[in-house]
């Protein structure tokens, strides 16, 4: 086999790689290039390979408008980074991204197909043939979302030094740099949001928890963290269970007759929207009320989950979100969104056919993720919800600000602007080796890498290495873990009285810099528990004993709870529970 031979083959297995056509994709030339992983669909379909034929790829299912939304951030740093005449001049960005449908299946498909390309430019085959759509290495991925998705990425990629920056994984698993060592991210770990959820119950003076947990690399280290820190504040917790989207009914049913049978009132919950949707669903389903959820940044403003017809069950929800950022522009960027305009991103007939709840009858080949069409999509997520076979077509004339669904929230941008920061630091890492003056490098000798021949691990270098200033004047740079350190807002669920839609009320915030002691600030007069009530609900496993009696052990149970008994003659109860010997006066 000749060297064009193998040029022409190795090409065509990325360019057409079984699971991702063309229309499941965005790409777009340019000198130097990025990837992106972002989960347009919530899931998969399930399959069973009997391996009867040649297996075919899952089906991606359930559109994600969120996860398009954050793939455009992507698009429209890249643009704009592009058009800046001091930020890479003279270069041009460009970028192929991919579904990861929120599996680590597909993530991984994508992954391999970076990494391919990668050895492939390594080879410099161009000498050998005339590989007119050869593609540049990718230098860099921005991605993945859930922690899960990106510790399986994360380990690929590190094999390879290729620098991965995600903005949504926040399991504190991979700030460890000896096994993840490409691995940074623009979300703060969730070492000190395990903390702040301690703190909040010992603010309200609640001792009587349950714990709910993904059963992934984000859930079973996120509330391992929070046990440590509950029993350091003698907080008690009645159960733990664990969780995922792919449980099965039986499992979903064990969990909720847990919190159905538990005087638990409050429950920590480490978990994605999608990990938590099913749980949810059967509670509603239930009707059991009562509960005040303690939410995780990852889930505390899914729109899976802050939905109106969920509201009378989890109306109670406190939690933490990231600190909202501005991008200018990016507003009517969102809107000039169109299949037939944005001829560079492949999903964007998917996202006009889910919003309008049409089809576009051009001809055009669909993607296999457009199938999706025959399959259940999520309810409440706006228009989308009809089935491929009753959609009337498109006009192409459909005004995308007429219709609402998560892709046009602008309210808060907490994740949109945290891609747009993972963007912005690759680039100014590149600017740096732009700029850089021979002798004054970061490598051999103070040597510097050459822009036009830039490779992954010298980039990665380079992120290890920065500090700029943001859009909104904050200094950026990445600590030893690869973690940005930042600050939380703390939030309750209130309906909306315009719309009935659920908000987000910001009712306070965690300042990880402050001392100990002062790093939580609430105000409880924006707070509103089940949506109306300002009263401070009861979640303790005992009531304070009276006067004249103390705390007695009950064998078997947790420390928080004990039965009153009197005290015996001649001794009375302080404030404590306990008994004292009283002092006689003469």
């Amino acid at each position: 086999m000749t060297l064009y031979s193998c040029c022409m083959i190795l090409l065509l297995f990325i360019w057409n790689t079984t699971a991702y056509g063309p229309n499941q994709r965005a790409q777009k030339k340019g000198d130097i290039i990025l990837g992106g992983l972002f989960p347009i669909h919530f899931g998969v379909a399930a399959k069973d390979q009997d391996l009867k034929s040649r297996p075919e790829s899952v089906e991606c299912i359930r559109y994600n408008f969120r996860g398009f939304r954050w793939l455009q951030a992507m698009i429209f740093a890249i643009e704009e980074i592009n058009s800046s005449p001091t930020l890479l001049p003279n270069m041009t960005l460009g970028y192929r991204i991919f579904d990861t449908c929120n599996t680590v299946s597909k993530a991984l498909e994508a992954t391999l197909s970076f990494v391919a390309q990668n050895k492939i430019d390594s080879l410099n085959l161009d000498e050998f043939c005339n590989c007119s759509e050869h593609i540049p290495s990718t230098i860099a991925v921005v991605g993945a979302t859930g922690s899960g998705i990106s510790t399986a990425v994360a380990n690929l990629l590190g094999l390879f030094y290729i620098p991965q920056v995600s903005y949504a994984s926040s399991s504190r698993l991979l700030s460890n740099k000896n096994q993840f060592k490409s691995f940074l991210r623009t979300i703060p770990n969730d070492e000190h949001q395990a903390t702040a959820m301690a703190d909040i119950i010992e603010y309200f003076r609640w001792n009587w928890v349950g714990t709910i947990a993904a059963d992934d690399d984000y859930g079973r280290p996120g509330i391992e963290k929070f046990r440590e820190e509950a029993e350091e504040r003698d907080i008690c917790i009645d159960f733990s269970e664990l969780i995922s989207q792919y449980s099965d009914e039986e499992e979903i049913q064990q969990v909720v007759e847990v919190i159905q049978n538990s005087t638990a009132r409050v429950i920590v919950v480490f978990s994605s929207g999608p990990d938590l949707e099913p749980l949810i669903k059967e509670i509603v389903r239930r009707n059991i009320t009562g509960k005040i959820w303690l939410a995780s940044e990852a889930w505390a403003s899914s729109s899976l989950i802050a939905m109106p017809e969920f509201f009378r069950v989890i109306g109670s929800t406190i939690g933490f979100a990231l600190k909202a950022g501005q991008i200018p522009g990016f507003r009517e960027f969102l809107q000039k969104v169109h299949p037939k305009k944005s001829t560079n991103n492949g999903f964007a007939k998917e996202f006009w056919e889910e919003t309008f709840n049409c089809y576009l009858p051009d001809g055009s080949k669909s993607s296999p993720a457009s199938t999706s069409f025959h399959k259940s999509h999520e309810e409440g997520l706006g228009a989308g919800n009809g089935t491929f076979a009753f959609r009337p077509p498109c006009t192409g004339d459909e005004n995308i600000t007429s219709v609402e669904t998560p892709y046009m929230d602008y309210t808060h941008l907490r994740i949109s602007y945290n891609v747009y920061l993972a963007v912005y630091s690759i680039a100014h890492a590149l600017q740096d080796i732009y700029t850089c003056t021979p002798g004054k490098g970061l490598f051999t000798n103070g040597s510097c890498a050459d822009i036009k021949k830039v490779e992954a691990w010298q980039v990665l270098k380079h992120l290890r290495h920065l500090n700029f200033t943001n859009n909104m004047g904050e200094q950026v740079d990445f600590d030893e873990f690869g973690d940005l350190v930042g600050n939380y807002s703390i939030i309750n669920w209130h309906l909306s009285p315009e719309d009935g839609s659920v908000v987000f009320e910001e009712v306070g915030h965690y300042n990880v810099y402050a001392k100990k002691g002062e790093r939580l600030f609430i105000n409880e007069n924006k707070i509103l528990w089940g949506g109306f009530s300002k009263e401070v609900p009861f979640s303790n496993c005992s009531r304070d004993c009276l006067p004249g009696t103390r705390k007695g052990i009950i064998e078997g149970e947790p420390t928080c709870c004990f039965e009153c008994v009197d005290c015996p003659d001649g001794e009375y109860s302080d404030e404590t529970g306990s008994c004292e010997l009283a002092l006689v006066r003469w």
